[in-house]
C-alpha cells in the first residue's frame, strides 16, 4: 500500500484532491511519504554487492546513484559503499538483471494513400494490410538486500516490465532505441527500489474547497474574500477563515481550508483533527479522505526518521 501511495504522490501527485488547475485557488504543502519498506527505517548503510544477468552492472550503478541522492530535510538517507571495500555496512544488494529483445513479422491496416491528384495531393486514402515488424523488450529485475547483522534477507522484490512497438511499411517512425528503452526500465526499477527503502518529501498545490452553499450572504462574502486572498496573501486567507469560525460558522468548505492551513503550517495534529472534523460534516468526501491519507502517510514517515534519528545518536 505505502509504495502504491508513494507513487501517487510523486507521480505528478496523482490524487484527485491534488488537482492544480489553472483557475482553481490552491495552497501549497509540503510532506514526506514514508518508505515501502519499514525494514530500512534502522539500516544506515547499504553496499552495493553482485548484480548479475545481462543489465546486472547498469542497475547496481543506477542504485548506487539513486541511493546515494536520498536525503530527508538535507541529510543524506544512507551510506552507500559501492564495490569492494572493508567498510562493514549494515546491508547489502544484490540482484539479477535480464532484458530479452524478441522480433516478429506480422501484418496489421494502416491509412495510405491510393490515389493521387494534382501536385501529388492524395485524393483517395484506404485502410489496407502492410507488412510489419513487431519488436517486444521483456525486462525483468531481482533484487535482494540482505542484513548483515543475522544474515536475513529484508527485502526481495521482482521488477518486470516490457515494451511493444510495431512499425510498418510506410510509416513516418522507426523502433525507438532498443538501449535507451532498457535504460529507462533500469531507471524505473531504481527508482521505486529508491521509494522502498527511504521516505520522500514532496511539495504540491493543493486545491481548496470554493463551495458557499449554505452560507449566508455575509458569510459567502467573507468567505469568497478569504479565497481571493491565497492569490497575494495565503497566511491572510488563513487567519480570515480562522475568524469565521471563531464567529461561529460551521462548513465543509470553511472546515476543510483551515486544514489545508494548519497542514501547510505543519501543524499536522490540528489539521488532522480539522479533516475529521470535515468528514463528520460531509461524510467521505473525497477530498477529505485524501487530506486524511496524506496527513497519516506524512506523520508515519516523521515518526520513521524521528526513531532513525535516535537510532543514530545512540550509536
Amino acid at each position: 500500500m505505502n509504495r502504491l501511495l508513494t507513487a501517487a504522490i510523486t507521480g505528478l501527485m496523482a490524487f484527485t484532491g491534488l488537482s492544480t488547475a489553472a483557475r482553481a485557488e490552491v495552497l501549497t504543502i509540503e510532506g514526506m511519504t514514508p518508505a515501502s519498506s519499514s525494514e530500512f527505517s534502522e539500516i544506515q548503510s547499504i553496499s552495493i554487492g553482485r548484480f548479475g544477468g545481462s543489465d546486472g552492472r547498469a542497475l547496481a550503478f543506477e542504485l548506487e546513484d539513486s541511493l546515494s541522492a536520498a536525503s530527508v530535510f538535507g541529510q543524506p538517507y544512507f551510506d552507500i559503499i559501492g564495490g569492494r571495500s572493508a567498510v562493514e555496512s549494515d546491508a547489502s544488494l544484490s540482484g539479477h538483471v535480464t532484458a530479452g529483445i524478441e522480433e516478429y513479422e506480422t501484418v496489421a491496416k494502416r491509412r495510405r494513400c491510393v490515389k493521387r491528384g494534382e501536385k501529388d495531393k492524395c485524393v483517395t486514402y484506404k485502410d489496407i494490410k502492410v507488412d510489419c515488424l513487431t519488436r517486444k523488450i521483456d525486462f525483468q529485475a531481482q533484487v535482494r538486500a540482505t542484513r548483515y547483522s543475522d544474515g536475513r534477507s529484508i527485502y526481495a522484490q521482482s521488477f518486470p516490465d516490457n515494451e511493444e512497438q510495431t512499425v510498418c511499411s510506410g510509416d513516418d517512425q522507426d523502433f525507438a532505441s532498443s538501449e535507451s528503452v532498457i535504460r529507462s526500465m533500469v531507471v524505473e526499477a531504481a527508482s521505486a527500489i529508491r521509494n522502498d527503502f527511504a521516505p520522500r518529501e514532496y511539495r504540491v498545490d493543493v486545491r481548496i474547497l470554493e463551495s458557499r452553499k449554505g452560507m449566508t450572504k455575509v458569510e459567502g462574502n467573507f468567505f469568497k474574500a478569504a479565497i481571493k486572498m491565497t492569490k497575494s496573501n495565503a497566511a491572510e486567507a488563513c487567519r480570515m477563515w480562522d475568524e469565521a469560525a471563531r464567529n461561529g460558522q460551521v462548513h465543509i468548505s470553511l472546515t476543510f481550508n483551515r486544514a489545508l492551513c494548519a497542514e501547510q503550517r505543519g501543524d499536522l495534529d490540528s489539521a488532522l483533527a480539522l479533516y475529521d472534523e470535515a468528514n463528520r460534516i460531509s461524510p467521505g468526501k473525497l477530498e477529505v479522505i485524501e487530506s486524511i491519507g496524506r496527513i497519516s502517510a506524512h506523520r508515519r514517515a516523521l515518526g520513521e526518521w524521528e526513531l532513525r534519528q535516535s537510532g543514530r545518536r545512540e550509536s
